[in-house]
């Protein structure tokens, strides 16, 4: 469970405690940005979290990020791209031949949407 609140440990620096007074300083995450399907239970048991650590005292906020942005998923062969389906697409042939950096990568996609994969790119 220790990634339902690690945001919250992460804003202080004291081995000693928990939580300090730079968690209720630093919280809640201006902005918490993730895939579709990891946000939505982070976001729950994040938010479980933040209330418990709040009824304890540990906390200030009621919420733990200000802000949620989710990104679509890849989609390809009609559904969603999955180590698990065995449907992944191995990158080393597309950065040898057009050298993509994962900035380049990532800013062209479309947020809160779905992209499907098309050889060697997304639309």
């Amino acid at each position: 469970m220790e990634s339902s609140w690690y945001f919250a440990r992460f804003a202080g620096n004291n081995p000693d405690s928990m939580l300090d007074q730079s968690a209720k300083y630093w919280l809640p995450v201006d902005h918490y940005i993730g895939g579709i399907e990891h946000a939505i239970l982070h976001l729950l048991y994040a938010r479980f979290y933040t209330k418990l650590l709040r009824d304890e005292g540990l906390l200030v906020c009621d919420e733990p990020f200000k802000k949620l942005l989710t990104q679509g998923m890849v989609l390809k062969d009609g559904s969603k791209m999955s180590k698990s389906k065995g449907n992944t697409v191995d990158p080393q042939g597309l950065i040898d031949n057009t050298a993509p950096t994962p900035c380049v990568c990532s800013s062209c996609l479309p947020r809160r949407r779905s992209n499907r994969w098309n050889g060697p790119t997304v639309v």
